[in-house]
């Protein structure tokens, strides 16, 4: 697969280099986050001779073993040294259990500048806070722009018609290395799937997928019309779903927590303060709406 260097986000890593927060690079499934972590460690063995990298990618065999936070925790003191800046890079962090004890404690010895990245069903935005007792900084990935889909078709003309091939393809780059776009739907949908039933239905037990994906479908048809709980739970009710807008407000909390959705609220400029209600959402990505009605 070819890669393309995502300059935003490096510069934001560079820009916490030893600060004290255990950093964490989030975002919606398949975004880049693993290639984004191996990018900056790239960049580390570049400018810092005398570092001591910890890279542990919890997905390979060879790291299997510290799959158990006492494991994790004392492989990585053996590997620690003195007098240099020591990283702690973790890939797939979840695939430790408790990972978050062993993590805070190592942050709490003050002796590592900690990087992070995981499945979002461990590591959403409204986990963070319970995960980590100490400071912490998100790093939030999206999809590819349009700027970086140029970049990666090496695309320099005609940037209307690529607009369009882009808005419908989306910047799920993963699946650019797709011929067929029956091939590119295939995997935005799986990644789609992926998420609603083993990030949001299966962590969180939630009582029912269908109308987990009935909530999402209405937003993707309403991108940056003003919506409510309220008013999607009596569309459902009309049409035969039985839910209420508690449940629906929940399920919308979760869509967002897993990155698929952006809730953008309404501000009060006279009373300076965000309304409580009639927000609206944006679709991480374009490609997801696309599923389903492309032609092959």
């Amino acid at each position: 697969m070819k890669l393309i260097e995502r300059l935003l986000y490096l510069r934001q890593l560079e820009g916490l280099i030893n600060t004290p927060d255990i950093k964490i690079i989030t975002g919606i499934r398949r975004s880049g986050k693993s290639k984004l972590l191996g990018a900056f460690s790239d960049y580390i063995v570049k400018t810092d001779a005398t570092a001591n990298i910890i890279y542990i990618d919890l997905t390979k065999i060879k790291f299997e073993h510290l799959k158990e936070y006492h494991a994790l925790n004392d492989y990585i003191e053996e590997k620690y040294r003195d007098g240099v800046n020591n990283y702690l890079m973790i890939d797939e962090v979840q695939l430790c259990e408790k990972f978050e004890l062993a993590i805070n404690s190592l942050h709490s010895d003050e002796k590592y500048d900690i990087y992070l990245t995981g499945s979002n069903a461990f590591l959403m935005s409204s986990d963070l806070a319970t995960l980590f007792t100490g400071r912490h900084m998100e790093i939030h990935v999206y999809p590819f722009s349009f700027k970086e889909y140029c970049a990666y078709f090496d695309i320099g003309s005609d940037y209307d018609a690529h607009f369009e091939r882009y808005i419908k393809l989306g910047g799920l780059s993963g699946s650019y290395t797709y011929k067929n776009d029956s091939d590119k739907e295939k995997y935005i949908r799986d990644v789609y799937d992926t998420i609603l039933i083993r990030d949001l239905v299966e962590k969180y037990r939630l009582g029912s997928a269908t109308l987990l994906k009935k909530v999402a479908e209405y937003l993707m048809d309403n991108v940056s019309n003003i919506s409510s709980s309220r008013n999607i739970s009596n569309i459902l009710v009309a049409n035969g779903t039985e839910t209420n807008y508690k449940t629906v407000g929940s399920y919308i909390d979760h869509l967002c927590h897993a990155f698929v959705f952006y809730e953008a609220r309404r501000y009060d400029v006279r009373g300076k303060t965000y309304l409580q209600s009639l927000s609206k959402y944006y679709l991480a990505d374009t490609g997801i709406s696309f599923c389903g009605t492309w032609q092959t």
